[in-house]
């Protein structure tokens, strides 16, 4: 099978600032390499880059990895399904040191009970019923389980349970302040961008209250998993003495979305974070300004897992909700009728 072959961080020195990279390969200055292992697009010109929102230029992976060792919490996007992210993010854990955090979206409340100190990729698998939590394979995430191990790092479940969702969707008045009280953490151009990739997200399916009920969901989980990792953090300090108050570093493993400065985490930790986006190059957008780069303080390049149309490939789940959407508006109609 054809690979193409990307540096993972030992690079003798950073890409050369420009709008239009070359399309040329950086040079290797030790033995560790990864191949890609999805192909599509895999020569663009974008591929393998690292772009830093705070130098306006691309720099070298071992600069990203450098940044990311320098700071205590680092958020780590990813397309779930994809297996590149999936090897980079255990590349950035590396960087963090032994018996760091990592926190993820993938592992819930229900399973913190489950979860132990020093736990195998293995146990932490069986620990949290992977295979019937509707994530992608297990195995896709093995890289990042496979580091943790290596260096005694500590799995946190962050994600609110589903009834815990469940519950505040259904009784959205009774949360309305606190919901209020979250989305004003976020800037007024931050709540459009949302409302917005969550309408497009969603093919157009998600309008009125469906998109309300949505964006107070999303901005919940985002301040729910802050929180959570935050706390946790707070909880295991390293140092012993009031001299050395260090603390643990921590890593957030999430979806791109819930790691972007604009409308994700960010904007609910206090704490200085480092914000890592992992994105897919697009067939005509072969230079930098083609995307929105200041999302993440770092944006990732990998080839393209596939080129299925999303709203095509979910057409009957978003039915599906279009259709639950029409029955819980016409049920509501009812009821203030009957008022």
């Amino acid at each position: 099978m054809f690979q193409r072959y990307f540096v993972v961080g030992l690079v003798l020195s950073s890409l050369a600032c420009s709008s239009a990279p070359k399309n040329s390969k950086p040079s290797v200055d030790g033995p560790m390499m990864l191949a890609w292992k999805t192909t599509l697009d895999v020569d663009h010109p974008l591929v393998g880059q690292v772009w830093s929102t705070k130098e306006h230029k691309f720099v070298s992976v071992r600069q990203l990895l450098a940044a990311a060792a320098s700071h205590d919490l680092v958020l780590v996007g990813e397309r779930h399904d994809h297996p590149d992210h999936h090897q980079l993010q255990a590349l950035l854990i590396d960087q963090m040191g032994p018996m760091s955090l990592v926190g993820f979206e993938m592992l819930d409340e229900q399973d913190a009970p489950k979860l132990k100190k020093n736990m195998t990729a293995q146990e932490i698998e069986q620990a949290s019923d992977w295979a019937k939590s509707g994530w992608p394979s297990f195995e896709l995430y093995q890289p990042i389980f496979q580091t943790m191990t290596r260096h005694q790092m500590t799995a946190l479940a962050i994600h609110p349970s589903r009834d815990r969702l469940m519950n505040r969707a259904r009784n959205s008045k009774e949360f309305s302040e606190e919901t209020v009280s979250y989305i004003e953490r976020l800037s007024a151009q931050g709540v459009a961008t949302l409302r917005q990739d969550i309408h497009r997200g969603h093919c157009g399916a998600a309008g009125g209250a469906m998109l309300d009920m949505m964006v107070a969901a999303q901005v919940f989980k985002d301040h729910w998993m802050a929180s959570q990792m935050t706390a946790a953090l707070d909880r295991q300090p390293l140092g012993t003495s009031e001299a050395n108050p260090s603390r643990r570093r921590g890593v957030i493993i999430a979806g791109n979305g819930h790691v972007r400065k604009d409308y994700g985490l960010p904007n609910h930790i206090e704490r200085k974070t480092l914000s890592v986006g992992l994105i897919e190059v697009q067939r005509d957008q072969n230079t930098a300004k083609s995307y929105d780069l200041e999302r993440f303080d770092y944006t990732w390049f990998t080839p393209r897992l596939d080129d299925e149309d999303p709203c095509q490939k979910y057409k009957k789940a978003l039915e599906k909700m279009k259709e639950h959407d029409r029955k819980r508006r016409s049920k509501e109609r009812s009821v203030s009728m009957r008022k």
